[in-house]
Protein backbone atom coordinates (compact mmCIF):
# COMPACT_ATOMS: atom_id res chain seq x y z
CA UNK A 1 0.00 0.00 0.00
CA UNK A 2 1.37 3.28 -0.78
CA UNK A 3 1.99 6.12 1.82
CA UNK A 4 -1.51 7.84 1.92
CA UNK A 5 -1.63 11.65 2.59
CA UNK A 6 -2.94 12.80 5.68
CA UNK A 7 -4.81 16.05 5.46
CA UNK A 8 -5.00 16.32 8.98
CA UNK A 9 -4.32 14.36 12.16
CA UNK A 10 -6.45 13.69 15.00
CA UNK A 11 -4.49 15.05 18.41
CA UNK A 12 -5.25 14.09 21.90
CA UNK A 13 -3.28 15.12 24.81
CA UNK A 14 -5.12 12.30 27.29
CA UNK A 15 -4.41 9.50 24.53
CA UNK A 16 -0.49 10.30 24.82
CA UNK A 17 0.70 7.03 26.83
CA UNK A 18 -3.52 5.92 27.60
CA UNK A 19 -3.59 2.92 25.76
CA UNK A 20 -0.14 2.20 27.02
CA UNK A 21 -1.17 1.53 30.71
CA UNK A 22 -4.74 -0.30 29.67
CA UNK A 23 -4.49 -4.10 31.16
CA UNK A 24 -3.91 -7.25 29.13
CA UNK A 25 -3.13 -10.78 29.69
CA UNK A 26 -0.33 -11.20 31.47
CA UNK A 27 0.44 -7.50 32.16
CA UNK A 28 -2.43 -5.85 34.95
CA UNK A 29 -0.16 -2.76 34.37
CA UNK A 30 -0.20 -2.80 30.65
CA UNK A 31 2.79 -2.82 28.15
CA UNK A 32 6.34 -3.22 30.61
CA UNK A 33 8.11 -0.36 28.52
CA UNK A 34 5.63 2.03 29.66
CA UNK A 35 6.70 5.21 30.39
CA UNK A 36 10.56 5.00 28.34
CA UNK A 37 8.94 4.25 25.26
CA UNK A 38 7.07 7.39 25.36
CA UNK A 39 9.95 9.68 26.66
CA UNK A 40 11.71 9.35 23.45
CA UNK A 41 9.20 10.59 21.10
CA UNK A 42 8.20 13.78 20.77
CA UNK A 43 4.76 15.26 21.74
CA UNK A 44 3.04 15.49 18.12
CA UNK A 45 2.17 19.07 19.47
CA UNK A 46 5.42 20.19 19.12
CA UNK A 47 6.05 19.06 15.70
CA UNK A 48 2.61 19.13 13.89
CA UNK A 49 2.88 22.49 11.66
CA UNK A 50 6.58 21.51 10.37
CA UNK A 51 5.91 18.73 8.48
CA UNK A 52 3.51 17.45 6.00
CA UNK A 53 2.24 13.93 7.26
CA UNK A 54 1.65 10.47 5.64
CA UNK A 55 0.60 7.57 7.03
CA UNK A 56 2.56 4.69 6.22
CA UNK A 57 0.88 1.21 6.20
CA UNK A 58 1.89 -2.89 6.41
CA UNK A 59 -0.83 -5.12 6.46
CA UNK A 60 -0.86 -8.81 8.21
CA UNK A 61 -3.24 -11.84 7.86
CA UNK A 62 -3.65 -12.21 10.97
CA UNK A 63 -6.47 -14.96 10.74
CA UNK A 64 -4.73 -17.10 7.99
CA UNK A 65 -1.32 -16.77 10.31
CA UNK A 66 -3.30 -18.51 12.98
CA UNK A 67 -4.50 -21.10 10.68
CA UNK A 68 -0.66 -22.08 9.80
CA UNK A 69 -0.09 -22.34 13.66
CA UNK A 70 -3.07 -24.30 14.40
CA UNK A 71 -2.24 -26.73 11.96
CA UNK A 72 1.46 -26.72 13.31
CA UNK A 73 0.38 -26.98 16.52
CA UNK A 74 -2.76 -28.15 17.11
CA UNK A 75 -3.12 -27.80 21.22
CA UNK A 76 -2.49 -24.42 20.90
CA UNK A 77 -5.26 -22.09 21.56
CA UNK A 78 -6.23 -19.50 19.58
CA UNK A 79 -5.04 -16.83 21.69
CA UNK A 80 -1.77 -18.36 21.71
CA UNK A 81 -2.12 -18.48 17.61
CA UNK A 82 -2.59 -15.20 17.06
CA UNK A 83 -0.15 -14.27 20.06
CA UNK A 84 1.75 -11.04 18.79
CA UNK A 85 5.49 -12.34 19.88
CA UNK A 86 5.20 -14.53 16.94
CA UNK A 87 4.39 -11.82 14.10
CA UNK A 88 4.90 -8.49 14.99
CA UNK A 89 8.26 -7.98 14.43
CA UNK A 90 8.40 -9.23 11.29
CA UNK A 91 5.48 -6.98 10.33
CA UNK A 92 7.01 -3.90 12.38
CA UNK A 93 10.21 -4.58 10.45
CA UNK A 94 8.96 -4.36 7.09
CA UNK A 95 7.14 -1.32 7.65
CA UNK A 96 9.55 0.64 9.38
CA UNK A 97 11.80 -0.07 5.66
CA UNK A 98 8.93 1.12 3.96
CA UNK A 99 8.96 4.35 6.20
CA UNK A 100 12.51 4.86 5.81
CA UNK A 101 12.63 4.00 2.78
CA UNK A 102 10.17 7.99 2.53
CA UNK A 103 12.06 9.11 4.90
CA UNK A 104 15.72 8.55 3.47
CA UNK A 105 14.57 10.45 0.21
CA UNK A 106 13.40 13.28 2.12
CA UNK A 107 15.84 15.25 3.72
CA UNK A 108 15.04 16.55 7.03
CA UNK A 109 11.99 13.65 7.59
CA UNK A 110 10.75 12.37 10.98
CA UNK A 111 9.02 8.83 11.46
CA UNK A 112 6.49 8.19 14.68
CA UNK A 113 7.07 4.54 14.55
CA UNK A 114 4.51 4.60 17.41
CA UNK A 115 2.49 7.66 16.50
CA UNK A 116 0.03 6.82 19.98
CA UNK A 117 3.22 7.54 21.95
CA UNK A 118 3.42 10.88 20.28
CA UNK A 119 -0.38 11.26 21.13
CA UNK A 120 -1.82 10.65 18.14
CA UNK A 121 -5.04 8.71 17.90
CA UNK A 122 -4.05 6.63 15.09
CA UNK A 123 -7.71 4.96 15.26
CA UNK A 124 -9.69 8.65 14.35
CA UNK A 125 -7.06 9.60 11.88
CA UNK A 126 -7.01 6.44 9.08
CA UNK A 127 -10.75 6.78 9.43
CA UNK A 128 -10.82 10.65 7.97
CA UNK A 129 -9.13 8.73 5.04
CA UNK A 130 -11.27 5.92 4.57
CA UNK A 131 -9.34 3.28 6.18
CA UNK A 132 -10.70 1.58 9.53
CA UNK A 133 -8.75 -0.08 12.07
CA UNK A 134 -10.27 -2.93 14.03
CA UNK A 135 -9.27 -3.57 18.16
CA UNK A 136 -9.79 -7.56 17.49
CA UNK A 137 -8.62 -7.79 13.22
CA UNK A 138 -8.30 -10.82 10.88
CA UNK A 139 -6.16 -8.28 9.09
CA UNK A 140 -4.07 -6.34 11.15
CA UNK A 141 -2.82 -2.69 9.78
CA UNK A 142 -0.13 -1.66 11.71
CA UNK A 143 0.91 2.31 10.67
CA UNK A 144 3.72 4.75 10.93
CA UNK A 145 3.95 8.46 10.70
CA UNK A 146 6.25 9.97 8.25
CA UNK A 147 6.52 13.64 8.55
CA UNK A 148 8.32 15.82 5.47
CA UNK A 149 9.88 19.08 6.27
CA UNK A 150 6.90 21.66 4.83
CA UNK A 151 9.96 23.47 2.79
CA UNK A 152 11.04 20.34 0.63
CA UNK A 153 10.14 18.33 -2.46
CA UNK A 154 8.07 15.39 -1.45
CA UNK A 155 9.31 11.68 -3.08
CA UNK A 156 7.22 8.89 -2.13
CA UNK A 157 8.27 5.79 -3.79
CA UNK A 158 8.52 2.85 -1.46
CA UNK A 159 11.74 0.56 -2.41
CA UNK A 160 10.27 -3.23 -1.94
Amino acid sequence: MNPIFLESVEYDPFARGYNCQLPYPNHPKGCPNFPKCIKKRPDFRTIAMSYKWFAVIEEFDLKRHAEKMKTKLPHWSDRQCRNLMYWQGGVRSRLLKKAKSIADNNPESIILDIPEACGVEVFKTMAKVGIILERKPDTVRKVMIVGIKISTPIFLEIEQ
